[in-house]
């Protein structure tokens, strides 16, 4: 049988090639591909399962990596560094460390850090920071951030694609700002992951 001609758009258009109309891979497939069975399975540590022991700076950085590992084909940039962790301390996001030694406070808000510098500037964390403080405890807030981010995966890269209720005791502005932030990162997350998994990696020049 042959294959019709298309016809091109306007007359300075390079013609449009058969492969040009070829369905690519639709959403059903990634949803059941590896990246989004990896995702869903995430589970993000609660501050009571964070190390007991302090760390060093490199050991922080490492234990933050295999935690957000399964996010690494759905995420932009490294997580994290000794610098940017000397950074966060200076910009006033972090405690300065005890005698070199990082312990759950630390590795809680670098956590947090990590994930919401993928969809907001440094300065719209440190703000986000400071309205949390006046209504929560860091153990109180990073759980809510951990329940709530792996809640807004699941749902985001599950079958339905739903994004699951609200686990706040109290609905208030703080959780809300908090809420919206980690919904804003899963959908980029699917997103990037999506690009990555039909393989297009942007433009190198």
């Amino acid at each position: 049988m042959q294959t019709p001609k298309v016809i091109p758009m306007s007359d300075s258009s390079d013609p449009i090639t058969q492969q040009d109309v070829t369905p690519t891979l639709l959403p059903d497939a990634f949803l059941q591909s590896d990246i989004c069975n990896v995702v869903r399975a995430i589970h993000v540590p609660r501050y009571h399962e964070l190390p007991e022991v302090e760390l060093y700076r490199d050991q922080v950085v490492s234990f933050i990596e295999s935690v957000l590992r399964p996010l690494e084909p759905c995420t932009e940039g490294p997580w994290l560094s000794p610098s940017m962790i000397n950074n966060y301390v200076k910009a006033g996001l972090v405690p300065s460390p005890n005698k070199k030694l990082y312990g759950r406070e630390h590795v809680a808000r670098l956590l947090v850090i990590c994930i919401f510098k993928q969809v907001l500037s440094i300065a719209a964390v440190s703000s986000l920071f400071k309205i949390q403080r006046m209504t929560y405890l860091v153990d109180t807030a990073y759980d809510y951030v951990a329940t709530e981010l792996e809640n807004a995966l699941h749902g985001t890269f599950g079958p339905e694609g739903n994004v699951m209720h609200d686990t706040a005791h109290l609905v208030t502005r703080e959780s809300l700002l908090v809420r919206n932030a980690v919904i804003a990162f899963a959908a980029k997350a699917y997103l990037v992951g999506y690009l990555h998994y039909i393989g297009y990696e942007g433009d190198a020049s």
